[in-house]
């Protein structure tokens, strides 16, 4: 088991765009699915639903009709955020708690906000009353990006 202190956890998650196609044990989704259940909401109405897409078949169509981006075809899982319409903002909470999880686990994740909505809407036969607003492939990374540059603290923190 993997088990990261919180700060090197945020330092080591990176956008990963080169998987492995090993599966992804159950043990290691179920933790990211809790992450998903544990994420804070307004109200606590947790507006949201999320789609595990594991049949490689159907991740191919999702990539093939509505991403159009190739590091896609190999992650063996793609997970759909939905969302009630306007609560994308709980929603990307709870996503950023699972690829927290996810990197804490060993596997390698990267958001997805550029793809054709109608094409997933359809290949998963998602409610036309559901935004679809991320998709975020999972899987071990055939690869070790580099840390990027980041602002210094000082340019995006003022306490007053």
């Amino acid at each position: 088991m993997i088990v990261m202190d919180f700060m090197e956890v945020i330092c080591k998650r990176r956008a990963i765009r080169k998987y492995k196609r090993d599966p992804i044990p159950e043990e290691k989704l179920e933790k990211l699915y809790k992450a998903l259940s544990l994420a804070p909401s307004g109200n606590n109405r947790q507006p949201y639903k999320f789609m595990f897409v594991k049949d490689e078949q159907t991740r191919h169509e999702i990539v093939r009709r509505a991403c159009h981006q190739d590091f896609l075809y190999d992650a063996p899982v793609i997970m759909v955020a939905c969302c009630e319409a306007g609560r994308a903002f709980d929603t990307a909470i709870a996503v950023d708690h699972m690829v927290l999880a996810a990197t804490n686990e060993g596997l390698g994740t990267c958001w997805v906000g550029w793809f054709e909505r109608d094409a997933v809407r359809e290949i998963l036969e998602i409610d036309s009353d559901l935004e679809i607003p991320i998709l975020v492939p999972i899987g071990y990374a055939d690869e070790n990006p580099e840390k990027k540059p980041r602002k210094s603290i000082r340019e995006l923190v003022k306490v007053i």
